[in-house]
Order: structure tokens, then sequence, then C-alpha cells
């Protein structure tokens, strides 16, 4: 009786709502954060967690959990509940792991709603910031480009070579510094919800043929083997046709910038229930283990990688794809390559 007063107490005293439930999934105790979301612990103990749960998130977790008897976890911003408290909506993060006794014997689950309101608060400044400051860059980057173009095209005199060359620089580093930009203010847009996918039914090899046209002269220059596999019964996947093109295309760059000439790349599609799964997979010269886990950060960079990016490409990709309602994951081996795979809903017939 101590040790479960004991235990009891510790869940009363958490900060973050938690849920505990039965092996069926049956409400067997609410803590006081948790009341306040889901009404109190007598009025709920019992039911079932559908019967409660104001976002059907919750008891697909609970669920999950006590199928697989596995830990579920929502790391992306598609698994952010937006829950009403007190009047006011707060932003959780849904977390769900199996009990069992002793003996291993499952005994149910205890589901947490982790409260990061004030860490997406820190992040939308965070953006915002870097989408005005990008916004006022732009109107004197494109006078600078201006300019550097009117001297290559001797507006003002003729040029020697010597200065053609530094002019040459200059404008390959404006060009750079545009691309740049334009990520910051389309992530930053894409994290404030403002570039919704609008999606419609399209064929999935017609959006990997048209990311990739552009891309083979690049990889028969470094004599690298792009291959497709796309199975003809594939059937046609909801997408925002140019943010997913945009995504297969990040993909493919990246997997050319880290391969060796004579190396190879393979783009394979496959059937899951109810998705469209799409990889990636290069020969290259693979990620190290300790880069994996923050590979889709903003400005991640794996030291001794080619130069040649910000760091956006991923982060992008991983929020366009998180939106589409898929997933997006990474798998590497140190001189065997890297293979990211992302996954979009299939259209119904």
């Amino acid at each position: 009786m101590i040790a479960q007063q004991t235990t009891e107490a510790a869940i009363d005293s958490l900060y973050d709502p938690v849920i505990v439930t039965d092996d069926q999934g049956g409400v067997t105790k609410l803590n006081p954060a948790a009341e306040e979301i889901f009404g109190s612990e007598r009025e709920n103990a019992g039911k079932h967690i559908e019967e409660i749960a104001r976002d059907s998130r919750i008891a697909v977790a609970v669920s999950e959990a006590l199928s697989s008897q596995r830990p579920v976890a929502g790391e992306g911003a598609a698994s952010v509940l937006p829950l009403d408290v007190d009047g006011a909506e707060r932003a959780f993060r849904l977390r769900t792991t199996p009990m069992r006794d002793d003996e291993g014997r499952l005994l149910g689950a205890v589901t947490l709603l982790e409260d990061i309101t004030h860490l997406r608060e820190i992040d939308r400044v965070k953006s915002e910031f870097i989408a005005t400051a990008s916004h006022e860059l732009r109107t004197p980057l494109t006078s600078v480009q201006m300019s550097v173009l009117l001297l290559l095209e001797g507006a003002v005199g003729v040029l020697t070579d010597k200065q053609r060359t530094v002019l040459q620089a200059c404008r390959e580093d404006c060009e750079r510094l545009e691309k740049l930009m334009r990520d910051l203010l389309d992530l930053s847009r894409i994290e404030a919800g403002e570039s919704a996918p609008n999606c419609l039914a399209v064929r999935i090899g017609d959006l990997v043929h048209a990311a990739t046209g552009p891309l083979r002269g690049r990889a028969e220059a470094k004599r690298i083997a792009v291959a497709e596999d796309i199975p003809a019964d594939i059937p046609p996947v909801l997408a925002d046709r140019p943010q997913i093109e945009r995504v297969i295309t990040n993909l493919v760059t990246n997997a050319l910038r880290y391969t060796d000439a004579g190396g190879s790349i393979r783009i394979q599609v496959a059937q899951r229930e109810g998705h469209v799964a799409v990889s990636v997979k290069d020969s290259g010269r693979g990620i190290p283990p300790e880069y994996l886990p923050h590979i889709f950060d903003k400005f991640a960079q794996v030291p001794g990688a080619p130069s040649g990016g910000a760091g956006l490409g991923l982060a992008i990709s991983k929020r366009i794809v998180e939106a589409h309602g898929g997933q997006i994951v990474v798998k590497s081996l140190v001189g065997h390559g890297t293979t990211f795979t992302f996954t979009l809903r299939a259209a119904q017939s």
C-alpha cells in the first residue's frame, strides 16, 4: 500500500498530464493535470480511452503501444496535439509506454502529454525573425546581383580577364546567398502553416521522372548511374506535386553530392498499407551514426562533407513530408551508402 501510494503521489505531482490505462485500454487513473483536460478521474475511470480522448491520436497511440508492447512517441510536427486547457489552447507531444509486471506480463499503458507550448512559441519567434531578416536582405542582394550582371555584360566598360573572373565569383556567391534566403523563407512559411499542401492524386512515377530529369546531366558528368525501380501496379498518391518533386530533388541532389565518381543511385518505390514508400539509396560514403539523429535538423552539417549546401534541404523535406501525413527516415552505414525513405498516402480508387 505504501508503494502504491508513493507511485500515485509521484504521478499526481507531475506538471504534465498523465493517463494510465489497463491492458484493454480502459482508464484507471488520471493525474490532476489530465483532469483539467479530460474531466475528473471519478467520472472517467473504467471508460475506454476512445471515449475520453479528445484527439483520436491518443487512442491510436494507446492501442499501438498495447498491441506492439513497445513505446510510441511522436516527434514530428504532425504529432503535436492542440488541446484546450482552461479556455486556452496548448500544444502537447504524445508519448505512450506499455507497463509490465516483474514477470513481463502486460498490465496496461502510461500516456504522457508533454506540454511543449513554450517551446513552440520560442520556435515561432525564431522563425519569424529568420523570415523577416531574409526578406529584408533580398532587396539589397537583388541590387548587388543586377550591378554584377551589368558589369559582366560590359555596360560600364571593357573588363580584363582578371576582373571578369572576380565578378563571376561574386555572381556565384550571390546566387548561393539567394538560394539560402529562399530556403529560409520557404522553411518559415512551412512551419507557420502558410504552405499547406494542395494534395491531388498523382502518379509517383511522374513525380520521380520530373525531379530526376534535370539532374541526370550532373550524374553523367560524375559517371554516377541513376536507376529507377517503380512497379507498374503502384497506385497514385495524394501529393502537392511541386512540393514532393522538391523533396525528391533534395534527396537525389544529396546523393549525388555524397557519392563518388563511378557510384550508383537507385530510386525505389514500394506499396505499403495505405501508403506508398519512396527510397533514394546511394553507394556513397555514408553518415556516421552519431550524426544520424540530427540529420533532419536545420543547418545540420556532417564534418568533412562536400560543400555546397546550407543544411536546410533535409529540414524542408521532413516538414513537407509530415505536412502530407507521411514520415521520412534515414538508414546509413559508413562506407556502404545511405538510404532515405519517405511515405505518402495512397489515393483511394
